[in-house]
């Protein structure tokens, strides 16, 4: 979705969400000035812009004057468009950690960024059925593209994208907690069948039904 989103965006558009990261906001007024075209054109722009969640709108009062709606870009167009180099700052930090403190310290660190899955599920549906979707709608929303299907023997949890894959590929602890954690989670074993570290498309997870749990591990595992 992310990527259709980037191809859709047009040379003005473009240009508005350019302008809109150089000033910091900006009204319909200024853009139309910037950009040569009509202060419609522009609030047509900004409508399709606002709809796909990539600048929010506000009102200002300067005065005794009308108040002017003014636009700014949102937290899903920094990311998108105006990229942050988020995982060298890591590497190199958790580099740091582990050379100061220790392996086992920085598992820790990566159990704790896990946690707050937890939290955010607390009170979640009692079914396992349930708290696979929960989850799965969860890390959606995480930026994991996540999907899940059901089997006659149990769930699959597909996440194609992984928001921490350079991190990742240099400290196999993230993905260990990730295991640790969705098993936790789900309160039933969780097997990985397929990981982007390792060169996969995805990374993808089996969970087992209580009732087939043994033999479908087994068949898992051995998949």
């Amino acid at each position: 979705m992310e990527a259709k989103l980037a191809q859709n965006l047009s040379p003005t558009r473009e240009k508005i969400l350019h302008l809109l990261k150089e000033w910091g906001k900006g009204t319909a007024t200024q853009l139309s000035k910037a950009l040569g075209i009509s202060r419609i054109a522009v609030h047509q722009h900004l409508a399709w812009l606002k709809a796909h969640g990539l600048v929010s709108v506000s009102v200002e009062r300067k005065g005794s004057g009308r108040p002017a709606e003014v636009f700014t870009l949102t937290e899903k167009a920094q990311e998108q468009f105006f990229p942050r180099h988020y995982d060298l700052l890591a590497v190199t930090v958790l580099e740091e950690v582990a050379s100061e403190f220790g392996d086992e310290f920085v598992h820790k660190l990566f159990r704790h960024f896990r946690e707050r899955w937890r939290e955010r599920l607390r009170g979640s549906s009692k079914s396992l059925r349930q708290r696979v979707r929960d989850l799965a709608n969860l890390l959606a929303e995480e930026g994991y593209l996540a999907r899940w299907e059901e089997t006659p023997k149990g769930f699959i949890l597909s996440l194609p994208n992984c928001p921490i894959a350079q991190v990742a590929k240099r400290f196999q602890h993230a993905c260990v907690s990730e295991v640790e954690l969705l098993t936790d989670i789900l309160g039933a074993p969780v097997v990985r069948q397929c990981h982007q570290v390792s060169g996969d498309a995805c990374c993808r997870y089996f969970v087992a039904k209580p009732k087939s749990r043994s033999k479908s591990l087994r068949e898992e595992v051995n998949h």
